[in-house]
């Protein structure tokens, strides 16, 4: 997946300050803009979720992790799922997987 979609999918996270329902800005979004339809209250985008630190953990797993899928590869452990697809193929996809 390209590093702009992974940025609109990771930055796009919101939160409810009261009830803590999760919201995506673009793929589960509120009736109404800023506002948690189970109690009214106010969405908020955690610390952690802004483009300039998601920039940096993706960085981070470029430089680190990605590396050591050639590695499990060549073990025969790695599995790959893609994640593009809805979420209930994405869902079955993963567990079909685990049950071998």
């Amino acid at each position: 997946m390209d590093r702009d979609r992974l940025l609109a999918r990771l930055t796009g996270r919101r939160i409810c300050r009261s009830c803590g329902a999760t919201y995506h800005v673009l793929f589960n979004p509120p009736k109404a803009e800023g506002v948690c339809d189970k109690d009214g209250g106010e969405l908020y985008q955690r610390s952690d979720d802004t483009e300039e630190k998601v920039g940096t953990r993706l960085d981070e797993y470029t430089s680190k992790t990605a590396p050591l899928l050639a590695y499990y590869e060549g073990k025969g452990l790695l599995r790959e799922v893609d994640g593009e697809k809805d979420i209930d193929a994405v869902t079955a996809d993963i567990s079909s997987l685990l049950r071998g």
